[in-house]
């Protein structure tokens, strides 16, 4: 099963502002056709990154796909998912997000959770408890 990240408001201002500001300074010059091939290309590289930020169950494991690339988190070893509205650094296109912390502490290398932003948290959260019954599952 395959999960969309959620997008908040924020990630569409970002990419206005950024392309934006690609116009900007080649404006000055008078030089639009700069300011249109550069606003291409930061669109072109923004949409790649945002686009491929995904989250799939399957065969036991947490998939999860940031910048194209499939990091597999095996969901026996999760101890504790918890809705979070955090900042850290993750693959999330929203603040209202799962904190998902594992029983083993080498699975991460840290110990600060994984934090994702699934549009669906409960019917996410409710898949991975089918999965690994003894996930305690903890409110805000």
């Amino acid at each position: 099963m395959t999960y969309s990240s959620k997008i908040d408001w924020w990630i569409p201002a970002v990419v206005i502002f950024s392309v934006a500001c690609c116009f900007v300074g080649p404006m000055f010059d008078g030089d639009y056709i700069s300011g249109l091939i550069l606003g291409i290309c930061v669109l072109a590289v923004e949409i790649f990154i945002f686009a491929g930020v995904k989250y799939q169950i399957r065969d036991g494991q947490l998939g999860v796909r940031n910048f194209f690339q499939w990091t597999w988190y095996p969901i026996d070893k999760i101890a504790e998912v918890k809705k979070t509205r955090g900042i850290l650094s993750a693959a999330a296109l929203s603040f209202d997000r799962i904190s998902i912390k594992f029983t083993d502490r080498s699975i991460l290398k840290s110990s600060m959770p994984l934090e994702i932003s699934p549009k669906d948290r409960d019917s996410f959260i409710a898949t991975l408890k089918e999965i690994n019954p003894d996930i305690k599952v903890k409110s805000i």
